[in-house]
């Protein structure tokens, strides 16, 4: 069982969610968290569609207002970013197959850590810093007004 003040708000977002919740496409509502900020300093992260009634001073937050496109650009943009590291892992996982399949035992264990570390050392934090970039020419930031 969740607990925490985290776990309590997802608790009670989930009840108070938009009804069309169902009808927005599974990448929005699996997308990033938006930070809501209410005016008396109260702060909530809520997936599109949630709705939030601030506990501080009872202001009713919707991120319906959100316009839909603009949210699913941001999506868009981390699956690609995601996809990559994903593919050249799969595509190594094969090569290791193909290489103990072959009997190039001693290259398997050489070569595919070698590509790993060399990964993880210069690409990875390129490949981040790019993901970054993109991501924050793509995030807007909206001002949702208490209903």
């Amino acid at each position: 069982m969740r607990t925490g003040r985290r776990a309590q708000s997802r608790e009670y977002t989930r009840f108070v969610m938009a009804p069309d919740q169902a009808e927005l496409p599974r990448s929005v509502r699996k997308g990033p968290l938006i930070t809501l900020t209410c005016e008396c300093g109260e702060k909530r992260e809520l997936h599109y569609g949630e709705q939030w009634t601030c506990e501080g001073c009872g202001r009713r937050f919707d991120t319906n207002k959100i316009p839909l496109d603009e949210y699913a650009s941001i999506r868009r943009t981390q699956l690609r970013y995601r996809l990559f590291p994903l593919i050249t892992g799969l595509v190594l996982l094969a090569a290791m197959i193909v290489f103990f399949i072959e009997g190039r035992t001693f290259a398997a264990v050489v070569a595919i850590p070698f590509l790993l570390a060399s990964w993880s050392l210069f690409g990875r934090p390129f490949y981040r810093s790019r993901y970054r970039r993109a991501l924050s020419e793509r995030v807007p930031s909206w001002d949702i007004k208490a209903d």
